[in-house]
């Protein structure tokens, strides 16, 4: 790059700075142009004339004018100037998913190993998804932060958790503190309002892969939506479900509850839900099974997104400061060495 190349920019940050250019102007003009202190009025008009014709009368307005152009220029960077500034569009390839979870008491059965224990079927699950997300941080390469996930959960009734979110630390909290519900609503399933509510958050998507994974026992008793009309709704909107049973055998025992019994997991409703989408069913007896369909997952068609804008620039402000800096110095060197008044 050649020297005037350093003093080339497209654009000021802050051009305002500018106004007071005219300031430094009115000074210039004032010092050059007004009687400087201290001058002598002499009567003999020949001895004002000779020294009026010395050739070196003219310098008396040089340190004022390097003064005035040092400053100009320090005007100039603190404006901050700008070089090659453009406007890029940030896109990613994304996938989006809702994670539809059960929390009815049918969740508490303690028939599935996860992490070397017996677990309920709930706390494996939230295992899986804690561990998914966790693989993903430690590997960027995996699309972590490109997906967007959110979290629904239902037992008699459906409601939105997370929303669809990059910000997979809001997700972890929430499934972490995810609980079964032992209250009256815990005593029902409503898998087709939970579809329904996963679909309708899905529907306007941008994203060419939508996908819902259904966590469940399988076994919908409640709910005026059932599950099959539900994944219909979703196979017109392009929307795989993904089904997981989460359950070691089909007839565990609902442990520590008041009144237990057996819950059978209704793998055929499940099965028939992930045919319907084009999706996949799991019987997830430990959290690798789920993760097996995270996996599957990350094999589907992604689409580019635009998630944002940002800025390419070279800060050129430097070669501004430092000449103006230089020019604000001569000025004060060439004063006192050839234009300080004498006492």
């Amino acid at each position: 790059m050649s020297l005037l190349g350093l003093f080339h920019f497209h654009t000021l940050t802050h051009p305002w700075v500018l106004l007071f250019v005219f300031a430094v102007l009115l000074l210039f003009a004032a010092e050059c142009f007004t009687r400087a202190p201290g001058a002598i009025t002499v009567s003999t008009g020949e001895t004002l004339a000779r020294i009026r014709a010395d050739h070196r009368a003219w310098m008396r307005r040089v340190p004022p004018a390097l003064r005035a152009l040092g400053l100009i220029l320090l005007l100039i960077a603190l404006a901050r100037p700008l070089q090659g500034l453009a406007v890029h569009k940030d896109e990613a390839e994304i996938i989006d998913i809702m994670l539809c979870v059960d929390v009815s008491m049918s969740m508490k059965a303690t028939d599935i190993r996860g992490g070397g224990r017996v677990a309920d079927r709930l706390d494996v699950t939230k295992q899986a998804i804690a561990d998914f997300i966790q693989n993903r941080k430690n590997k960027p390469e995996e699309r972590f932060g490109l997906d967007r996930i959110g979290l629904v959960l239902y037992a008699k009734y459906a409601w939105t958790k997370t929303p669809l979110t990059v910000d997979y630390g809001i997700l972890e909290h929430d499934i972490a503190n995810t609980r079964i519900d032992l209250g009256d609503t815990g005593k029902a399933t409503a898998i087709g309002s939970a579809l329904g509510l996963a679909v309708s958050k899905l529907r306007k998507s941008e994203a060419k892969a939508k996908v819902i994974i259904l966590l469940t026992d399988g076994r919908n008793n409640f709910g005026e939506l059932d599950p099959f009309t539900a994944a219909e709704i979703a196979q017109e909107y392009g929307i795989r479900v993904y089904t997981i049973a989460a359950g070691g055998s089909n007839d565990a025992i609902l442990g520590n509850i008041s009144g237990a019994r057996q819950v059978p997991i209704d793998t055929e409703t499940l099965e028939r839900i992930a045919t319907i989408t084009d999706g996949r069913f799991f019987h997830a007896t430990d959290y690798n099974s789920l993760e097996s369909a995270y996996d599957e997952i990350s094999e589907l068609e992604t689409t580019t997104v635009e998630i944002g804008d940002y800025y390419e620039y070279d800060e050129t402000f430097a070669p501004w400061a430092l000449t103006g800096g230089l020019l604000v110095l001569a000025s004060i060197a060439s004063r006192r060495m050839w234009f300080e008044p004498v006492p």
